[in-house]
């Protein structure tokens, strides 16, 4: 594309449109698809991280419906100043066939939270939701590395964040109403040599760790995703629901001494990890103009 050299050297240096107001017309867009997408907070805050590292860039919502997916997502390739994605439900696991690669965990996990453009125009995919998840028990003073964990749900989120532990050190059993999808988890991390196992009832005894990777909590007539009698004070329990920010399984948890992750932690900590996808996709761009 004529005179795309200098703005993608630009971009990838910083350097572009900062000084020229914001927003002007050489920022670039990442979209957050979703559907729906009026319950994201990660616009405000992604944008915020991508302008501090220096780039003329913006997050931006973009209400997807799934029935639509394929199509929106060939349509969104066409924008010439769209260099990624960020992906929430229901999308994380249909926009993994949709990329042209995506990483090893993506694979792992069977979906994709970020996509980008690549040089050559094709799109990579990656999971971060297990990266920011680990990150915030990190810093909470909780190390994973040969603890055992028990997750319950393996969806998208669960698989993430499964995924993750066992990468970090972890020995896992995922527990999902559907027994075939977390055998299907644990059979697919088990041939790639991870300590992960499926659990057939929601039994967390013994765990160290105990994470809530479903939906429930998200409204007030949900059914919490476990037992809380079976919590111990010795145990870290963790969600990956945002809102409310403090969901009833949390707040028995609390009850019963443990020590909890918020959901928002999932976000909150792989801003950077995806601002780091992000700026190397733009990096790529500006070697290969070279």
């Amino acid at each position: 594309m004529a005179g795309a050299e200098p703005l993608v050297d630009a971009a990838a240096s910083g350097a572009i449109g900062l000084d020229d107001g914001f927003p002007n017309g050489q920022l670039r867009i990442y979209g957050l698809i979703g559907d729906p997408v009026s319950q994201v907070r990660a616009p405000s805050p992604m944008t915020q991280r991508l302008r501090q590292a220096g780039l003329n860039a913006a997050l931006v919502p973009l209400h997807v419906p799934a029935v639509v997916l394929p199509v929106a997502f060939g349509g969104l390739k066409l924008i010439r100043n769209l260099d990624g994605l960020v992906i929430t439900v229901p999308h994380k696991i249909p926009m993994a066939e949709l990329v042209d690669r995506s990483s090893e965990r993506a694979r792992l996990v069977g979906a994709i939270n970020v996509a980008r453009r690549e040089a050559d125009g094709s799109w990579s995919g990656d999971i971060l939701d297990g990266v920011g998840f680990v990150r915030g028990l990190m810093d909470r003073g909780f190390d994973p590395k040969g603890q055992s964990a028990f997750v319950v749900g393996a969806g998208g989120a669960g698989s993430a964040v499964a995924v993750e532990l066992v990468l970090a050190g972890a020995s896992v059993r995922v527990f999902d109403v559907s027994a075939t999808r977390a055998h299907a988890l644990a059979q697919r991390l088990q041939q790639a040599n991870y300590a992960i196992e499926s659990a057939e009832t929601a039994d967390p005894s013994g765990a160290a760790l105990v994470v809530n990777a479903t939906p429930l909590g998200m409204r007030q007539d949900d059914p919490l995703p476990l037992d809380p009698t079976l919590l111990s004070p010795e145990m870290m329990v963790a969600e990956v629901v945002m809102k409310p920010p403090v969901t009833p399984f949390l707040q028995q948890a609390k009850a019963r001494g443990c020590r909890i992750q918020l959901g928002e932690a999932v976000m909150l900590y792989q801003l950077d990890a995806q601002v780091a996808f992000f700026r190397e996709g733009l990096l790529r761009k500006a070697s290969a103009a070279h």
